[in-house]
């Protein structure tokens, strides 16, 4: 796309700076508006939930449990052989 717009490499030095300045302008825009970034006031940093690492046991993988469910039943022969037919 950029090389159907430029054919050389000054036109392309001065499309960046253009590009460049526009979104500079774009973001001087936005912060007229709405001003620049500010941190959290007290009020607002106490709303936030913040997890630390837990002293109580998590709950294990799909391997430890659910994945070898039902396979603890003991097997007669003939069950086997009726599974198989």
């Amino acid at each position: 796309m950029i090389e159907s717009m430029c054919s050389n490499m000054q036109e392309l030095k001065q499309l960046v700076a253009f590009n460049r300045k526009k979104r500079a302008f774009q973001h001087y825009q936005i912060n007229k508006v709405h001003g620049e970034c500010q941190p959290f006031t007290d009020r607002e940093y106490k709303q936030v939930k913040l997890y630390g690492k837990s002293s109580y046991s998590k709950g294990k993988k799909f391997t430890f449990n659910a994945m070898w469910r039902g396979n603890n039943e003991k097997y007669d022969l003939k069950q086997v052989k009726k599974a198989r037919l």
